[in-house]
């Protein structure tokens, strides 16, 4: 496991941050936003805007459609060349652009760059799989807590067994799987637990559950299926 995703004491799995800076500097990029993160934002924020995390913003669709929706977001990602990808899409957007803040997390970050009880609200969707271990998901937990505001919400999710990370990587412990895709010279580790009970009891240390559940397809030559929780820190 070391050598394909070192140290799990970081936030970051750097080779997971380096795929992304491959993929980013060759254009990868999305078109629309999650439609579960879509549902579950009107829903389970209730409409009602304020300061964001957007962990792992990715091409920054996520992202830009919160500020469209109001709210104040800090985009944070492991891949700068992400960010620099985002930069250049909030500079076309000079009418939410001045509520966006991006950070890139460096690959020995511990921390997140943030002070406590920051945020009203956190948003990490299609990450936590590709930290690669339950341990680097719970040192993350303990950093959205720590930055969240009491009664702060948070939506997360993570890849259950029927996606394509365990579906076509190789299983080398429990729930974690050697994964290659596309590109066979940059292995990475995913985490996808068999059980949505697995996912809870990671939350259950650091949050309330108010809600959790799971999204599937399968089109695109793509099959995915992600555990959803919406959780809050304790008041």
């Amino acid at each position: 496991m070391d050598k394909v995703c070192g140290s799990d004491n970081t936030l970051v799995d750097v080779n997971v941050a380096r795929r992304w800076d491959k993929n980013f500097k060759i254009g990868s990029d999305k078109q629309f936003p999650s439609l579960d993160l879509v549902r579950l934002e009107k829903w389970y924020f209730e409409g009602t805007p304020g300061r964001l995390l957007d962990y792992g913003c990715g091409s920054g669709v996520n992202l830009i459609y919160l500020l469209d929706n109001g709210y104040h977001a800090d985009g944070v990602d492991a891949s700068s060349e992400g960010i620099t990808f985002v930069e250049g899409k909030l500079g076309r957007r000079p009418d939410i652009r001045d509520r966006a803040t991006l950070s890139h997390i460096q690959p020995d970050a511990v921390r997140l760059p943030f002070n406590d009880e920051t945020f009203d609200y956190v948003v990490c969707v299609s990450v936590f799989s590709l930290l690669g271990t339950p341990r680097r998901i719970g040192r993350l937990l303990e950093e959205f807590v720590r930055v969240m505001k009491p009664g702060a919400k948070a939506i997360l999710d993570v890849n259950g067994p029927n996606t394509d990370f365990a579906l076509d990587g190789k299983l080398v412990e429990d729930d974690v799987y050697e994964y290659s895709g596309d590109d066979e010279s940059m292995p990475v580790l995913t985490y996808c637990p068999a059980e949505e009970k697995t996912f809870v009891q990671l939350l259950e240390p650091h949050f309330v559950i108010d809600n959790v559940g799971y999204s599937g397809h399968k089109y695109m030559h793509s099959e995915i299926y992600e555990y959803i929780a919406c959780v809050s820190k304790p008041a």
